[in-house]
């Protein structure tokens, strides 16, 4: 038996393969990109200056189905980091790093392919699930946080790459931004795990293997994936001694 799922835009029912609405060639998306209009959360928000002339370029949207599946990964994440000190001491600045690293990371990848027009979706992968939620048990040495993606509808090379890059950038910027703030506040342990953390969340999604950011970078272009390999290994190392 088969289920059938509601596609969130065009309201009809799909199987499992072609629920997602690249998958279906779904017209609902077609208008979705070309209203070019943003909705992100409340259609009566008041627009000005940059932010106004963003939105008359970007439609951001999310749907039911998408806030459900980041808020499913996003708890998944916060177990992993509770289990990093065995759930003994649960910090609310240990847990807004480990959050903001996560979600901006993905919502780095949908607003720039939102930006290109496209549709996107953050979206739970089952596997990922399992493997983020065995990673929070307190005694797994390795951890590893992959509950899910961000899917586009982008086939161009160019700009699926820099969707790609994006989200381990956001990463970088972020980790480097944690090490300033952990020379000039050397008594905050926060920072310095904030630091680490960006940096091994960006390495890890730099790998070029499967559906990891860094195989789409890797295909669009060497030298960025190299140079941010790097850039990334030396941010990790440094935060790692610091």
């Amino acid at each position: 038996m088969d289920f059938l799922f509601k596609c969130n835009y065009c309201k009809e029912l799909f199987c499992r393969d072609h629920r997602l609405p690249i998958s279906h060639f779904c017209s609902a998306i077609d208008r979705f990109s070309d209203k070019r209009k943003t909705n992100l959360f409340n259609d009566n928000f008041e627009k000005s200056g940059f932010l106004n002339n963003f939105t008359k370029t970007v439609n951001i949207r999310f749907s039911r189905t998408e806030i459900k599946h980041l808020l499913l990964a996003t708890f998944l994440v916060l177990l992993v980091g509770m289990s990093l000190n065995n759930y003994r001491y649960i910090s609310f600045e240990f847990l807004i790093i480990f959050i903001i690293a996560f979600l901006f990371h993905e919502l780095a990848h949908k607003f720039l392919a939102n930006f290109y027009g496209s549709w996107a979706e953050f979206r739970a992968e089952l596997y990922g699930l399992i493997v983020t939620a065995i990673s929070a048990i307190p005694f797994i040495p390795f951890k590893f946080i992959a509950p899910g993606a961000v899917i586009v509808g982008i086939s161009d090379k160019d700009k699926l790459g820099k969707v790609a890059l994006i989200g381990p950038m956001t990463n970088l910027v972020m980790g480097f931004l944690f090490l300033l703030l952990s020379y000039l506040y050397p008594y905050s342990l926060y920072f310095n795990i904030g630091a680490s953390f960006n940096a091994w969340i960006s390495m890890f999604n730099l790998l070029p293997f499967g559906v990891l950011d860094g195989q789409k970078i890797f295909n669009w272009n060497k030298v960025v994936w190299s140079s941010t390999m790097a850039i990334t290994m030396a941010l990790f190392i440094i935060s790692y001694h610091q």
